[in-house]
């Protein structure tokens, strides 16, 4: 019932999304020609020099018939729209990704810059870090992908806060043996301390 249900929303999803690409394409191909003189430019230098073929190469007989010289030169005209459009189709996709990266960025980043998610996500670090503190031996792998997450958490609260947990030395999960609960017990601390600035300003 479920795979019945949701080819619908597949088949909605595509045509929305062909439909997006095709409307970014004619706009960027109307803007196209419509900047300037350039755009207007090349439609009759594709025509033009379509004509200028058919003197070159058919000579006389080339322009007996004067509808078939402004077909041919409006034929090519369309036909240098045509290949512009489907330029712009081809990097529709691609546009489009980006475009919607940059609103997902946009949406995302009050999220991100809130001190109060900061200060909980550093919190759950520095419980995740007591919890690699109080086990046995933390594996290098465990203590390398919870430093990842705590610069990456770090970052968000200010460059400052990056540089100054970075200066510490050697990060969690590149020396081994009994020194790494040392480097992950002084990175604990750090966070602490970061924690404490990052919920100064709310109180």
């Amino acid at each position: 019932m479920r795979s019945i249900e949701s080819e619908p929303l597949t088949w909605s999803t595509y045509r929305a999304w062909n439909r997006a690409c095709r409307l970014h394409a004619w706009r960027a191909t109307r803007d196209h020609f419509r900047s300037g003189w350039r755009g207007v430019a090349q439609i009759f230098a594709a025509g033009l020099g379509a004509v200028l073929i058919l003197l070159k190469w058919g000579g006389a007989q080339g322009i007996e018939n004067v509808f078939a010289v402004i077909a041919l030169g409006a034929g090519a005209s369309a036909l240098w729209f045509c290949l512009v459009f489907c330029w712009y189709a081809g990097l529709a996709p691609y546009r489009l990704w980006c475009a919607a990266q940059v609103r997902i960025a946009h949406l995302t980043s009050g999220r991100r810059d809130d001190p109060e998610a900061i200060a909980r996500e550093l919190a759950l670090c520095i419980e995740e870090g007591q919890a690699l503190m109080k086990g046995a031996k933390p594996s290098k792998h465990q203590l390398s992908t919870w430093y990842t997450r705590v610069r990456r958490v770090v970052a968000r609260s200010g460059k400052s806060e990056r540089l100054l947990l970075d200066s510490l030395g050697p990060a969690p999960g590149t020396r081994g043996g009994a020194l790494e609960l040392l480097i992950l017990g002084n990175r604990i601390e750090r966070l602490r301390s970061i924690l404490a600035r990052q919920l100064r300003p709310s109180r």
